[in-house]
């Protein structure tokens, strides 16, 4: 190697010759020597001379770095990245007193770059990203469209472009054409199996993205074509996920397909489609210059041989299989058959249908669907949203305030039997109870406070027995000027009778007490002492009961007989 036959002879020679040697080397192969003398440290070189003392550190200051790096990335383009030159901007910097003239070498400031990660290369390099995986086959798909930009159709069939009528900064060319080609493309993330075909349209359309992906998920006529099914995720560019949505919600929900939101700028987010559309502009777009189609059906027929001999010839860089084989290693429950294009467009752009619940059931499309065990209450209305896939097995999902539930179609008899529910219960012979909602818990244990059970009389039992509902609203009187009036008692003759209390005066005497009266406790001294028990007898009971004694019901002499 020339780099090495010039390092030995440097390190043989004498400091006043190494030049000669250099430019002996250098010349022939048009380097700098600067450029040179590099080569020659990389591969060994030393001159021998002490480092300097201030060897590695920079004139220029990172601020005053930054403002070159940063004129650099603010001027670059698009597509090419950065095209200004390092002393375009130096002499920027320069102008607006950034950085003194003279003070630094253009050199300087290109390796200062190079040091600091900003050079041009640097700028231009892409940015480290995270490597994706997909689960298996119809896991992931990619789909993307792109307008063939070298072929068009004609009037008399595919036309090339050419270039010297169709330069492409001459838009008022591409007028002449009157409606370009529209190539779309999906790619199976796990496999790298592919679909193309082409229409006629200036743009993307929503009704050319159901058609494709409807060709691309369906069974095919030609049986040699086995890749079909429905994939659980996609991923699309803006454009694409734009038309996407166009179709609906209810459309991708019906076919429970997520479709990934994406980040503006990140092309490689679907690497893998877009190395399929250079694949296919080198691969088959390449062979339409010798054979070009004469309509769009013989371009697609022509598009759906030659996918289907590469997918199943051509190996994967990745897995090393090819692409048709690898496909084909999915699973049953793995493979996801679409559903008739009938039921598809029944689903495009409908809404969600809002339905009200009643006797903890709803209708929909001539199936009742159970909703007692989801706690919604009658008359709740609720979103129906209806999933293809699940609505063949008789499930549809409910939402209702910001909470999914998904609900099974009740069972029906045949007409000859009624056409009852399956579940229902045979009148005479069994009884079903229903489960209870959260109202009817709640009142329960509403009925259980007022009267101290759940299945009160009300005719007869008053709630909240012998608590205040009148008194003391004399007392929330006040500023009242009151004469008094001396009157004449009147004594009356009467026997002592012991006072009276209600037994919620019991139970309010308990709770300060300390007592906590249970449900088994209030129905106990309910069941004693009935509605009134006597002030003594009030006294007994809470001293009893706050000394932490348990209360027992007394036995009569009628019960131990």
């Amino acid at each position: 190697m020339w780099q090495r036959d010039m390092v030995f002879e440097l390190q043989e020679a004498k400091p006043g010759e190494r030049r000669e040697i250099v430019d002996k080397f250098r010349l022939p192969r048009g380097l700098s020597y600067g450029h040179t003398m590099r080569i020659a440290r990389e591969f060994g070189f030393t001159s021998g001379r002490k480092v300097r003392a201030d060897k590695g550190k920079r004139i220029l200051a990172d601020d005053q770095l930054e403002v070159v790096g940063s004129f650099l990335r603010q001027t670059r383009r698009e597509n090419k990245g950065v095209i200004s030159p390092v002393e375009n901007a130096l002499e920027f910097a320069i102008d607006n007193g950034f950085i003194n003239r003279g003070a630094v070498s253009l050199g300087t400031v290109q390796r200062n770059l190079r040091e600091k990660q900003m050079s041009t290369n640097c700028q231009n390099s892409a940015t480290p990203h995270t490597e994706m995986r997909s689960l298996y086959p119809n896991h992931v798909h990619s789909a993307d469209v792109s307008t063939c930009i070298q072929y068009y159709l004609s009037d008399n069939g595919i036309s090339i472009m050419r270039e010297d009528e169709f330069y492409k900064n001459k838009l008022e060319n591409f007028k002449k054409i009157k409606t370009p080609l529209q190539r779309y493309v999906i790619t199976d993330h796990f496999s790298g199996f592919f679909f193309v075909k082409y229409y006629l349209a200036d743009g993307e359309t929503a009704e050319n993205l159901f058609d494709f992906v409807c060709s691309a998920w369906e069974v095919k006529i030609d049986g040699r074509f086995p890749f079909r099914g429905v994939p659980i995720m996609m991923l699309m560019d803006g454009g694409c996920r734009a038309k996407a949505k166009a179709l609906g919600l209810p459309f991708w929900e019906g076919i429970n397909v997520l479709i990934l939101p994406g980040k503006t700028g990140n092309s490689r987010r679907q690497g893998s489609v877009e190395v399929t559309h250079n694949i296919w502009e080198e691969w088959f777009e390449t062979r339409l210059r010798i054979d070009p189609s004469s309509s769009l059906e013989d371009l697609n027929r022509k598009a759906f041989g030659f996918c289907l001999w590469y997918n199943a010839t051509k190996k994967h860089s990745r897995h090393g299989f090819t692409r048709l084989s690898m496909w084909l290693s999915i699973q049953n429950e793995q493979l996801r058959e679409l559903p008739s294009r009938e039921e598809l467009r029944d689903l495009l752009n409908k809404p969600e249908e809002e339905r009200t619940v009643s006797n903890g059931r709803i209708s929909f499309q001539n199936k009742e669907f159970n909703l007692r065990s989801f706690g919604i209450p009658n008359g709740a209305k609720v979103m129906v949203i209806k999933n293809l896939f699940k609505w063949r097995e008789g499930i549809v999902t409910l939402a209702y305030e910001n909470s999914r539930f998904e609900a099974r179609a009740i069972e029906k008899l045949p007409a000859e039997l009624g056409g009852f529910s399956v579940n229902a219960a045979i009148i005479g012979q069994e009884y079903k109870a229903q489960p209870e909602t959260a109202t009817q818990k709640a009142n329960k244990r509403m009925d259980s406070l007022a009267y101290g059970n759940t299945d009160p009389d009300r005719k007869k039992e008053t709630p909240f027995y012998g608590l205040n509902a009148f008194e003391g609203f004399a007392d929330k009187v006040d500023n009242l000027a009151i004469f008094p009036r001396k009157g004449q008692p009147i004594e009356l003759d009467r026997a002592i009778v012991p006072q009276q209390l209600p037994i919620m005066e019991l139970f309010k005497r308990l709770r300060a007490a300390d007592v906590q009266v249970t449900r088994d406790l209030n129905q106990s001294l309910r069941a004693e002492f009935g509605a009134t028990i006597e002030a003594a007898r009030a006294d007994e009971v809470v001293a009893l009961l706050s000394a932490g004694k348990e209360w027992r019901t007394p036995v009569t002499a009628a019960q131990s007989r």
